[in-house]
């Protein structure tokens, strides 16, 4: 038997998709080597270029960026309010500045992370990072992360 803490059970399946990303990792190194070492080449030669010429700079970091500081405000601020503000800045940083797109990423911003958290944390009982903002309904029983 599994023993499970509450508290730390929305760990559980990023630790199962990590291990299965790194077994197919090794199944990619393993294959394609091997497709060079047959092809009369070296099992680990030097790469071409990694990006094509003219790729979007901006997005590209950007989006690095954003996610790096998505993994590290998580845990410290909670669930719903980080994805709120991550949302929408992803959609700043793919839809651009226009009026329209302002007002459908502030949407999808608060709807989106609201909908889950309440489907993950109250519905399913999931629990979700907790944070700062996080917010107990003790007469209802729920929490919203």
């Amino acid at each position: 038997m599994i023993n499970v803490v509450y508290s730390t059970e929305h760990w559980i399946v990023p630790r199962i998709i990590m291990g299965v990303l790194v077994v197919l990792l090794l199944a990619i190194i393993i294959t394609e080597g091997r497709a060079r070492v047959k092809a009369g080449c070296a099992f680990f030669e030097k790469p071409g270029k990694f990006f094509l010429d003219g790729y979007d700079k901006k997005k590209l970091w950007g989006t690095l960026i954003l996610f790096a500081g998505y993994i590290f405000t998580i845990d410290k601020v909670g669930f719903t309010v980080t994805s709120m503000i991550f949302v929408f800045l992803f959609n700043l940083l793919y839809t651009g500045l226009g009026k329209k797109q302002l007002i459908v990423s502030l949407i999808i911003s608060i709807v989106a992370p609201l909908l889950i958290s309440i489907l993950f944390g109250v519905i399913f009982n999931i629990t979700l990072p907790k944070g700062m903002c996080s917010v107990t309904f003790v007469d209802y029983g729920f929490t919203i992360y």
